[in-house]
């Protein structure tokens, strides 16, 4: 995984990213001084109990909502985890998209809305998601 693409705002977002290829991102994120964190979507799981589990593994402050606005709120929000970069790895996600394809649309348009205003900040942030989904990249090997 090329340092390189990690580093361009521009491309930063939402992608999906193959399995064989997250050690690649853990190490890159590690040399580059990015935050990375990972949750997993647990089984049976709600929209409801997914944005909890966000909340948590991204480790969001106590004012958290647990709701779309509220996840687009603390994903943009300068004070959350100030570092050169993010990579956020959502596992599971397939599991989110099987249950509740509606919420799960609306899960990846927050996360792209997020992305963007990240980008105007001048900081990378990825989105990087385990499963393929209508309109989401993969991200590249360059």
């Amino acid at each position: 995984m090329s340092h390189a693409l990690l580093k361009k705002i521009d491309a930063s977002g939402v992608y999906f990213l193959p399995a064989p290829r997250r050690t690649a991102i853990a190490q890159a994120a590690k040399q580059l001084h990015f935050v990375l964190l990972g949750v997993e979507i647990a089984e049976q799981s709600n929209i409801e109990k997914t944005l909890r589990q966000l909340g948590t593994a991204f480790g969001f402050p106590i004012w958290y909502g647990a709701n779309f606005d509220a996840l687009f709120d603390c994903l943009t929000d300068p004070d959350w985890l100030p570092a050169k970069g993010h990579i956020l790895l959502i596992n599971g996600i397939a599991r989110l998209r099987n249950a509740d394809p509606d919420d799960f649309a609306t899960l990846l348009e927050v996360l792209q809305a997020a992305a963007e205003a990240r980008r105007a900040t001048q900081t990378p942030f990825w989105v990087l998601i385990d499963a393929p989904a209508r309109g989401i990249p993969t991200l590249a090997e360059a």
